[in-house]
């Protein structure tokens, strides 16, 4: 294999490589730190939450149906969404809130054109709009939560 094959190939592999070789599905563009008073999350913080996330996604802690469902229907569309984090502290403990929500399609408008600076929030939606929190002190997701349909 000649030298530039390689390197495309490594071009081609890297993305999959970043995350400890899981690939999350979201794209970078579809990711944004929202501000908050609090520490902002860092890039690697938010990395680390994504690679957190799949593995939580592909096991997940015993839950009921309705999220088994959901859980099932978000791991089939995931490099669909957008994601924002944002983080909050909870009974003393920082966590990085992670948004999850539809990413316009092309030639369509974008419903959430203010996704890159205020928080995205539905009602309703089904798993079209889910969030959970990541802890970086421990590398664990909690709270795990898929809108309702209406």
């Amino acid at each position: 294999m000649n030298t530039s094959r390689l390197m495309l190939l490594g071009l081609v592999l890297m993305p999959m490589l970043s995350f400890g070789g899981i690939e999350t599905g979201i794209p970078a563009g579809n990711q944004v730190v929202l501000p908050s008073d609090a520490k902002w999350p860092t890039a690697e913080e938010t990395r680390k939450a994504l690679v957190a996330i799949h593995a939580f996604l592909e096991k997940p802690a015993p839950t009921n149906e309705h999220e088994a469902a959901a859980i099932k229907r978000i791991l089939e569309n995931l490099g669909t969404y957008r994601v924002q984090f944002f983080e909050k502290e909870t009974d003393g403990k920082r966590l990085i809130w992670c948004n999850f929500f539809p990413a316009a399609l092309k030639g369509q408008r974008d419903v959430f054109d203010y996704w890159r600076k205020g928080q995205v929030l539905v009602n309703d939606g089904g798993s079209a709009f889910w969030n959970i929190s990541y802890d970086p002190s421990t590398g664990k997701c909690s709270k795990f939560r898929s809108n309702g349909t209406a």
